[in-house]
């Protein structure tokens, strides 16, 4: 994406941009297609292993989120296996690929893959509503692999 070009005002559209961006580590789209009064919801709903578990609002909302999840994730692959909308919701499967990296852990971890659902509600062209589903004990469990001497306290 580049400049101002407009974003697509069809919700499945929508999401196959933004998506597309999201995986090559352009944030652009999404923070151009949120809504400002968005409600994001993540996968982990509470307190736990995932820093970015809970609701986040607004744009700022977002911004903190998504910071949270690429201070350890990289999306290495975000392939969409299949994409519906009806009205203004649009539900997104997809296949994803992610480098798992703690912030000050010097091991190596395995690339983890997973898949995952992601439903929007789209309102005034923009993402009001965001949510996320993943199997998340088969991610804590991809995870818990490192190899290479544990971080010096």
């Amino acid at each position: 994406m580049s400049g101002l070009q407009l974003l697509p005002s069809d919700p499945e559209k929508l999401m196959r941009v933004v998506t597309a961006a999201f995986a090559q580590g352009d944030m652009r789209p999404l923070i151009a297609a949120v809504h400002k009064d968005i409600v994001w919801k993540s996968a982990s709903s509470g307190p736990g292993p995932f820093r970015f578990a809970g609701v986040h609002q607004r744009r700022t909302g977002v911004m903190e989120v998504t910071g949270e999840i690429a201070s350890e994730y990289v999306f290495r692959r975000l392939e969409p296996k299949e994409i519906v909308a009806k009205g203004d919701v649009v539900w997104g499967l997809f296949d994803a690929e992610v480098k798992f990296q703690p912030v000050g852990d010097k091991r190596t971890y395995p690339d983890l893959q997973f898949d995952i659902a992601i439903r929007w509600r789209i309102q005034d062209g923009k993402i009001i509503e965001h949510q996320a589903f993943f199997d998340t004990a088969a991610l804590l469990e991809q995870r818990s692999a490192p190899s290479g001497p544990p971080a010096a306290p």
